[in-house]
């Protein structure tokens, strides 16, 4: 009988055994495959910074053609009619026949929309 117990025993073991490397040697194999990749990767990055830094034309700036730093901030106007670098005032619209009264607009946007207003009914 203890023979029996033994031999059950074994059999479980070698079992859960073949169930354990049917799990562990595939996910070994990906993580395997993975670090070759991750390597490889790395390798690849550390010859593209060696080329960044060798580069007689390197520069700061995205734009090849612009060498100021992507860092310095040029103030601009939301309003192409008033780019002057700085923000364009805004004031409540007076047009409460639209929808759009109440709403903030540009002072330029609100005087045109009296010009186009005013032509309109003449």
């Amino acid at each position: 009988m203890v023979e029996g117990i033994y031999r059950a025993l074994e059999t479980t073991e070698e079992r859960l055994g073949g169930r354990c490397d049917d799990i562990y040697f595939p996910i070994d194999l990906d993580i395997s495959a993975l670090t070759s990749k991750i390597k490889a990767i790395q390798g690849e990055l550390v010859e593209i910074q060696s080329y960044i830094a060798r580069r007689p034309e390197a520069s700061s700036s995205i734009d090849r053609r612009n060498n100021k730093s992507t860092d310095i901030h040029q103030r601009t106007s939301v309003d192409d009619a008033t780019n002057r670098g700085q923000l364009v005032p805004k004031m409540t619209s007076d047009m409460s026949e639209t929808h759009y009264h109440g709403e903030e607009i540009s002072a330029d946007t609100y005087a045109t929309r009296i010009v186009w207003k005013t032509q309109l009914q003449q």
